[in-house]
């Protein structure tokens, strides 16, 4: 019954909480609502417990959406409810959690006095008395399919009913389309749980309709169904998850009555009940389905999978990730350390048919050459002192999925003839054997090395640059992509909150301006690890200053700069003060005659002054096409104005 966590959580990831009513996976979040609402009333811990667990993995503001059972979300979010707390919960009561979120509403989420009770009151009361026998199955036949599209709006299962005798109705539950629902799952890496998912939503049908019976019977041990999925062997639960079907019968006495009222009064209210119940609910959805909809389009405007970044140069990347992600060819990632190589890696896995198979890393410059040969290849038992068994190598650990060699440029001369047959004709041996490997893995490395160089200088071979640079993908650096900036930084406080469980801090906007003025020759990591210091150390109340930030760059920069500005320093930022707080290098090059030391020989004198100032505090700056324009800090304004 317990299905693959990890599998959900990265559908989850990949798609978020909410959904369109379109999407072929949507379903009620009234559903989730009810799953929660009965882990609270019935083991309160786990339910703490399962809350946490997705905070920590989804934003939480779709979250507290989610629970709030508005709108729509995916049918692999209702899963991820039930196998975590399949996880938790006693065995024993496995099977009856799903029965018992049935009869709590099953996704309609209803209350009894207002909704269903009210409504079933108005639909008996038209029936004649004297028929009740019959009316109830009409009941349960014209009700069954309505329920369901309540619940599953894409269509995902199917309910059929027919007369067996007056007094038994057979009803028949299967998927609406099977092979169109796998190939769905098939894009999530969830095919090999839809047995389960099936035995799972039809224990909770099961539940829903016996709610359903006992609001319509008077007398509430006058209707069965039989046979109760919760009660079959475990071979005739084996037989359901592979057939993805199921049939009982409802039966009922004939003596049985159903519940009626009399008073025209008490009618009308409740028509008017039920008519404000549900324009309230159609109200508060289309709201709520439009702050769904900005939380998603923050989404895919902030990054794709695990990358953070909405600036051209990134975008780019996002794009050629997603056209070359569904092929085997070899991809070839270059950039500064600290930019998000392996990160891209994965995005191209998770992006591929392979998602579902390993990936394997290996950075190829933390091993000496013999040993990078056993970590890659594998060695046989005796293939060297220590070697007292036979070790797989990471080709077979990763075979099926993707092998991330990184620092591709680090490998030694020997071993890239070696990979150079793999590449060729995905055969190797292990170290110390004789027996030929086959493998099916993608290749995907990454280097921040000028390969070209090194082919010239004879270090690496030109044939195995050729075989790795296939498909490149080039990454920008930091400095390059400074509009990604604050998406990145309020990236890193959400992810510090989440592991502290508190609320995350706010960035003031001297400390972005901060930021933007550093020239992150470390890049992304260097960024990542100035807002953790900045939060761990600086910052003590809920909002990161400029002072935090110069704080927090303390390591590199600041404890080395001058107490003191030169004249010739103040004198520049004079200038840009006069330029109305946006010039370029060519704007004060052109005013040299002003300074008193003079501008240099070049330009480039004035761009590296102008670089310092801005690493002290006092200059901020922003990339126009080619060319950089500068401003005052709020601590530059300072000096101007005295």
């Amino acid at each position: 019954m317990v299905n693959d966590l990890s599998h959900l959580h990265q559908a989850m990831r990949h798609t978020g909480l909410t959904a369109d009513i379109q999407e072929p996976l949507a379903v009620s979040s009234r559903l989730t609502q009810t799953i929660y609402h009965t882990l609270q009333a019935n083991h309160t811990s786990i339910a703490k417990q399962l809350i946490q667990d997705l905070r920590t993995r989804i934003d939480q503001d779709e979250c507290d959406l989610l629970l709030q059972g508005r709108g729509f979300t995916y049918f692999h979010v209702i899963q991820y409810f039930y196998a975590f707390i399949f996880q938790h919960i006693n065995r024993p009561n496995l099977l009856t959690f799903p029965i018992e979120v049935g009869r709590n509403g099953g996704g309609l989420y209803i209350n009894p006095e207002t909704d269903v009770l009210s409504l079933t009151q108005l639909l008996v009361s038209a029936l004649p008395q004297n028929q009740d026998d019959r009316n109830i199955g009409l009941l349960v036949q014209a009700l069954s399919p309505m329920m369901l599209d309540k619940i599953f709006p894409a269509n995902l299962f199917q309910v059929t009913s027919q007369f067996t005798s007056s007094h038994t109705l057979e009803v028949s539950l299967q998927y609406n389309n099977q092979n169109q629902t796998l190939s769905h799952l098939a894009k999530l890496g969830l095919v090999q749980d839809i047995g389960i998912y099936f035995q799972i939503m039809a224990l909770q049908i099961q539940g829903t309709i016996q709610l359903g019976l006992r609001t319509f019977a008077q007398q509430i041990r006058a209707v069965r169904i039989t046979p109760s999925i919760e009660r079959q062997s475990l071979a005739q639960q084996y037989t359901l998850q592979t057939t993805c079907q199921h049939t009982w019968t409802v039966t009922w006495k004939p003596n049985v009555h159903l519940r009626r009222t009399e008073n025209p009064d008490h009618i009308l209210d409740q028509v008017q009940t039920i008519y404000d119940t549900l324009h309230r609910r159609d109200l508060e959805y289309f709201q709520e389905r439009i702050k769904t909809l900005e939380t998603r389009l923050q989404e895919l405007e902030g990054g794709y999978h695990d990358l953070i970044g909405n600036s051209p140069q990134m975008r780019r990347v996002y794009e050629i990730v997603q056209q070359i992600a569904s092929t085997d060819l070899t991809v070839l990632i270059r950039g500064a350390s600290g930019t998000g190589k392996e990160l891209v890696a994965r995005a191209l896995h998770n992006s591929s048919p392979r998602r579902n198979k390993p990936f394997v890393a290996v950075n190829c410059a933390a091993f000496s050459e013999s040993l990078l040969e056993t970590e890659l290849f594998g060695h046989e038992k005796g293939a060297f002192t220590g070697a007292d068994q036979t070790k797989p190598g990471r080709f077979e650990r990763a075979n099926g999925g993707t092998l991330f060699l990184d620092e591709a440029g680090d490998i030694p001369l020997t071993t890239q003839i070696k990979l150079l047959r793999v590449l060729e004709n995905r055969e190797y041996e292990r170290v110390g054997g004789t027996e030929i490997f086959t493998t099916d893995v993608r290749i995907i490395a990454a280097t921040n090395r000028d390969l070209e160089s090194l082919v010239a200088e004879g270090v690496f071979r030109e044939d195995f640059y050729y075989r790795l640079n296939v498909l490149p993908i080039n990454l920008p650096p930091l400095r390059e992509r400074l509009e990604d900036i604050p998406l990145l930084a309020n990236h890193f406080l959400h992810t510090i909150a989440a592991r502290t469980q508190a609320s995350p801090a706010k960035i003031s906007r001297g400390a972005l301006d901060r930021l933007l003025a550093h020239t992150w020759p470390g890049n992304i990591r260097e960024l990542q690890h100035v807002i953790e210091r900045a939060v761990a150390i600086y910052a003590h109340g809920s909002t990161i200053t400029a002072e935090h930030i110069e704080q927090a760059f303390g390591i590199q920069t600041p404890r080395t700069m001058p107490s003191v500005l030169s004249v010739r320093q103040q004198e520049i930022i004079t200038l840009v003060h006069q330029a109305a707080n946006t010039c370029t290098v060519d704007d004060l090059f052109a005013q040299s005659n002003t300074l008193s030391e003079g501008m240099g020989k070049s330009k480039r004198t004035l761009q590296n002054d102008l670089r310092k100032l801005a690493e002290m505090g006092y200059l901020t700056w922003q990339k126009r096409g080619s060319a950089r324009t500068y401003a005052l800090t709020d601590r530059g304004s300072e000096i101007a104005s005295t």
